[in-house]
């Protein structure tokens, strides 16, 4: 697989890379996602999946294989599309699905205000081993800068990534497949 120099950075990457959403929409069976994700990998694409508070099923199924094989992931949607501020079922069809698990989850830090829930949530993407970069979609021109900042906070601390991942044990559904 070709690789090319990523911008000005030392890094590497494969010129194709692996997004691995629609294993979950299409229901796959786990060895048709063992043949898929170990072909992409053994290939070196990179790979973009979905991680975060709300959508936690990639940190067993995608990381440990990626990690296996030397591979990087990109998380998307690391703050669950911030589903958690609005007060009923929002009308933006893909930030439902991260609204109704919240509303399970009910984990107590989304009580807190929006900034320390943002940083929670990217924070605990952020720590899952094997993710080495997470991509913050905004239509606000400074909101990366935001983002840093919250960043440069440091790691989460092990203890709350561990509650946010005994709660998620405790709370998921069968039918909680990766999202969008």
């Amino acid at each position: 697989m070709e690789r090319k120099k990523f911008g000005s950075t030392d890094m590497e990457v494969s010129i194709l890379g692996f997004g691995g959403a629609e294993i979950g929409f299409e229901g796959a069976d786990a060895a048709t996602v063992e043949r898929l994700l170990g072909s992409a990998l053994d290939a070196g694409l990179n790979m973009e999946t979905s991680i975060n508070i709300a959508d936690q099923e990639a940190i067993e199924l995608t990381l440990p294989k990626a990690r296996e094989r030397g591979m990087g992931v990109i998380a998307k949607r690391p703050i669950a599309n911030t589903s958690w501020k609005y007060d009923s079922l929002p009308n933006v069809e893909y930030h439902q699905a991260y609204w109704e698990r919240l509303q399970k989850l009910q984990y107590d830090f989304l009580n807190a205000p929006m900034q320390e829930v943002v940083s929670t949530a990217l924070r605990f993407t952020l720590a899952q081993p094997g993710v080495c970069t997470a991509i913050v979609g905004t239509a606000k021109p400074d909101r990366w800068v935001e983002n840093a900042t919250l960043v440069a906070q440091g790691r989460l601390p092990e203890e709350t990534v561990q509650a946010i991942r005994r709660r998620w044990t405790e709370v998921v559904g069968a039918d909680w497949i990766g999202l969008e």
